[in-house]
């Protein structure tokens, strides 16, 4: 392995010295020295590739995390469209759906009874509005003080402001 790297490695030195000394214009020079310079990169991979033993399931696994940095990327509003306009590809309507659970599920854990969650964010994830549904039955004198410690719940954990958290009974 190591001996045929060396080998594709010192032929690929000549053939690419060669082929720029041979280019007739000097303006193309630099094109070809991008190409050849990316065809370096995958021979001195080669070996990377072979030392950890990197196959389908890895390059899949690689993927992954690519995908996964570019979600981190898009969530912060940092890459911009296809058209290259300069929008945000902040997808508000996933982060919202995982909001909306993250928060169904810290308040049954706590003990309410939750029908449903719907957060209202803006276009950079800031929460605008946050509405609980709860289907729990309360004495009147006791609502005021449920409502609050539910939403000191919601305000501590998820850092949204007071005001902003509702509490509807069914």
């Amino acid at each position: 392995m190591l001996l045929s790297w060396i080998r594709s490695l010192v032929i690929y030195l000549i053939l690419s010295g060669l082929l720029i000394r041979l280019v007739p214009e000097k303006n193309y020079s630099r094109y070809i020295s991008f190409f050849m310079g990316m065809i370096m990169i995958i021979i001195l991979a080669r070996p990377i590739v072979y030392i950890f033993k990197i196959d389908d399931s890895g390059v899949s696994l690689i993927k992954g995390k690519v995908d996964e940095l570019m979600i981190v990327g898009r969530a912060s509003g940092s890459y911009s469209d296809k058209d290259g306009a300069g929008a945000p590809l902040y997808d508000s309507q996933y982060y919202k759906l995982s909001l909306d659970e993250a928060i169904r599920l810290t308040c049954e854990e706590a003990g309410y009874q939750i029908y449903k969650v719907d957060v209202v964010t803006d276009e950079r994830g800031q929460v605008l509005s946050c509405t609980i549904y709860v289907g729990e039955e309360i004495r009147s004198d006791a609502a005021q003080e449920f409502e609050n410690n539910l939403k000191n719940l919601i305000k501590d954990v998820y850092k949204i402001d007071f005001d902003s958290i509702y509490i509807v009974r069914r």
